[in-house]
């Protein structure tokens, strides 16, 4: 069963949003472009015939204008299994770090008659670090809500950390997103900092466990888009390449570990066979290969030839290992 109903797939969502912002109006143009930006390729063929031949009987034109036949705005019902998978996530401890205890509260109230889809000791992860952020700790989730917001807002921030290597920094930096690594239990931040030597942003990535006080400043510089611009020039030009076989339900399981990567899936027929393409940051090479190679068989590196290079060396070396005990 799909978690999520096909009924409220992109059409449904799509033609909701043109509903709700017909109600004072809309030109042909702003409805084609809505149905551009939210829907696949070939949405346009599909959708607007039937919006504005009639044959669908939602929308009434008057002086070139679309208006909404509807009486107020699409307001879809969940789903019990949505409702039960909301459920769950309220069982998360990483749960307060976006919701305060009210609205957890209110949550919770609101589905006491479902069942969780899940419990969090249903799942026994074996690879996971165990020193993982401390989600409980109040300061550390009362940074981390700063931080969000700062992201958000796009406001800058001065954030003191405390690196590794024992020293404390204290900076001006530029929140452009947060990550979560499965793996070692950690969320980081990606920001960027003006390097004065260089003259220009540089992209910085922070552990949020390491960050001790964060401070939003006033922002003396417009940068929208700009981060997002910096952050695209660190992911390598050519992608990963992977051949993915249906068995043990490796699909998923990859598009689940690679969930925090821009990727590219296509589906081949005739082989019967997926092709999925990865691009990552350099710094993120040695946890890519690791967790492609946890994979085992189900899983097929193509290249690049650097990477499959490495990969061909970490998996000699584990055959020598295991042949020397």
């Amino acid at each position: 069963m799909e978690l999520f109903s096909e009924i409220y797939g992109c059409y449904f969502t799509v033609v909701s949003r043109i509903l709700n912002r017909a109600q004072d109006g809309m030109t042909k143009c702003e409805i084609e472009k809505i149905v551009d930006d939210g829907g696949f390729y070939d949405s346009a063929f599909h959708l607007l015939p039937a919006l504005f031949s009639g044959e669908w009987n939602l929308l009434c034109e008057n002086n070139k204008a679309f208006y909404s036949r509807l009486l107020g705005d699409i307001k879809r019902p969940l789903t019990t299994l949505e409702k039960s998978w909301l459920m769950a996530l309220t069982g998360d401890p990483r749960i307060n770090l976006f919701l305060d205890e009210e609205q957890i509260n209110e949550l919770r109230e609101s589905l006491a008659d479902v069942e969780p889809l899940f419990f969090n000791d249903d799942f026994n992860i074996y690879d996971k670090h165990l020193d993982g952020d401390d989600y409980a700790d109040p300061d550390y989730t009362s940074r981390f809500k700063t931080i969000l917001k700062a992201i958000k807002e796009q406001q800058p921030l001065i954030i003191e950390y405390d690196s590794p290597k024992g020293g404390r920094t204290k900076r001006q930096y530029h929140p452009y997103k947060i990550c979560y690594s499965a793996r070692d239990d950690k969320f980081r931040l990606q920001c960027a900092a003006f390097n004065s030597r260089q003259n220009r942003l540089q992209p910085i990535v922070l552990n949020l466990a390491r960050i001790t006080a964060v401070q939003v400043v006033e922002s003396k510089f417009d940068l929208k888009d700009k981060i997002h611009l910096l952050f695209k020039e660190t992911v390598c030009a050519e992608p990963v390449v992977l051949e993915i076989s249906k068995e043990r339900n490796a699909l998923e399981r990859c598009m689940l570990q690679f969930a925090s990567f821009e990727r590219q899936t296509e589906y081949d027929r005739e082989r019967d066979i997926y092709t999925c393409r990865i691009w990552f940051d350099p710094a993120d090479e040695t946890e890519l290969l690791i967790r492609i190679l946890s994979f085992g068989p189900v899983v097929n590196v193509l290249g690049p030839d650097g990477f499959l290079k490495q990969v061909k060396e970490r998996i000699r070396n584990q055959i020598e290992r295991n042949h020397n005990r």
